[in-house]
């Protein structure tokens, strides 16, 4: 019996080894004319559902991003009065932005900063930069940059970091901001 048992499974696996698509031969008079192949469509490119390193800001405002960026910067009021203080301060003042689009503080306090720094009216001198999960971007963009958490804001002046904002505010982003940008005592919330 074991034998049989055997010789049956060696059977099955073989036709299973073997099983292909086969074709039939028929005659041409009785086979239908093929109609051509459709020529293939090129890929529509699809939106990564995470990006990593220089990012621009359209990036985060469209596709899949744009579900969170977009509805987060309409819904965030702005402290008027401040962001008129932080507009003469912003002015010679380099933003670097790290933030993850997977992390849910990012997602909440980037639209937010984008937000105050259009009413502001900086709109140059801001680099964004997105990492993965392991806060990395694959041109080492966070090199030397003590990136931990996101997001990280980090403002510069002539090359010198003057603070940085780590994951949330302690008051506001404007009041931190403000602190930062008037060089006044300020310690992100990871600070030591």
């Amino acid at each position: 019996m074991k034998t049989y048992k055997t010789g049956l499974l060696a059977l099955a696996l073989g036709a299973l080894v073997s099983c292909k698509t086969t074709t039939t031969t028929t005659s041409t008079a009785s086979k239908a004319p093929e109609a051509p192949a459709a020529p293939a469509k090129p890929a529509t490119p699809q939106q990564p559902e995470m990006l990593t390193g220089e990012t621009e800001r359209m990036e985060l405002q469209t596709g899949i991003f744009g579900s969170w960026f977009n509805p987060n910067y309409k819904e965030y009021s702005i402290d008027k009065d401040v962001v008129l203080q932080l507009k003469p301060l912003l002015k010679d003042v380099d933003v670097t932005v790290f933030m993850g689009t997977w992390c849910s503080d990012s997602k909440r306090e980037t639209p937010r900063f984008y937000k105050i720094l259009d009413a502001a009216g900086k709109t140059q001198d801001v680099e964004l930069i997105t990492v993965d999960r392991s806060k990395t971007t694959p041109e080492g963009l966070e090199e030397g940059k003590d990136i931990k958490r996101v997001p990280t804001l980090i403002f510069s002046k002539n090359g010198t970091e003057l603070g940085r904002i780590v994951e949330y505010p302690i008051e506001s982003l404007e009041q931190d901001m403000l602190k930062i940008l008037q060089n006044k005592p300020y310690k992100h919330a990871y600070a030591d």
